[in-house]
């Protein structure tokens, strides 16, 4: 509870008080002006009074532990997969939480996946089978929404269940 109105507090206050970041495709020379800083604060920033609220609906209806510190690093290292290109090219302006939300969901679905390992391998390809199509068409139905960063939101969804597997195992 205390993570969560934390968040909630400093993005409405980074939206009221604070300009908003966010950061484009970088190609050429401009990626030397590429910092991590754009992008930590791409997080916090939002385009709109909706997109910052419906953010904030999903973080609220999130249960259980939310993992916040390992999505926040996650979802900042995969902001500059798309940032340059590398398997997907982003088109305009990314900024908001989203991306560490994916990544929460991503994690609590890896831990929850490989909770069933000591049933044995079926129960865990049962579980994972579930998350691909449960799970990740709502970071693929980004495709269709003009303005939705879907790649971003992909890459932070497969990386946080890839963590979240590797630390249930780890732990």
């Amino acid at each position: 509870m205390v993570e969560k109105v934390t968040v909630t507090l400093v993005l409405v206050l980074w939206w009221v008080l604070g300009e908003p970041v966010g950061y484009r495709e970088y190609c050429g020379n401009t990626a030397m002006y590429l910092t991590v800083a754009e992008h930590a604060l791409a997080m916090v920033s939002h385009a709109g009074f909706w997109h910052l609220a419906g953010n904030l609906f999903v973080l609220w209806i999130l249960m259980g532990r939310l993992y916040l510190l390992p999505s926040v690093m996650i979802a900042l290292v995969m902001s500059f997969v798309p940032a340059f290109g590398l398997l997907w090219p982003m088109e305009g302006l990314t900024m908001g939480f989203s991306g560490v939300l994916f990544a929460v969901v991503g994690i609590k679905w890896g831990v929850y996946c490989q909770s069933f390992a000591p049933a044995g391998a079926y129960f865990v390809r049962a579980a994972v089978s579930e998350f691909c199509y449960k799970i990740v068409p709502f970071a693929l139905i980004g495709v269709l929404i003009p303005h939705v960063n879907w790649c971003l939101h992909l890459y932070c969804l497969l990386a946080g269940f890839v963590y979240g597997a590797w630390r249930w195992r780890h732990s």
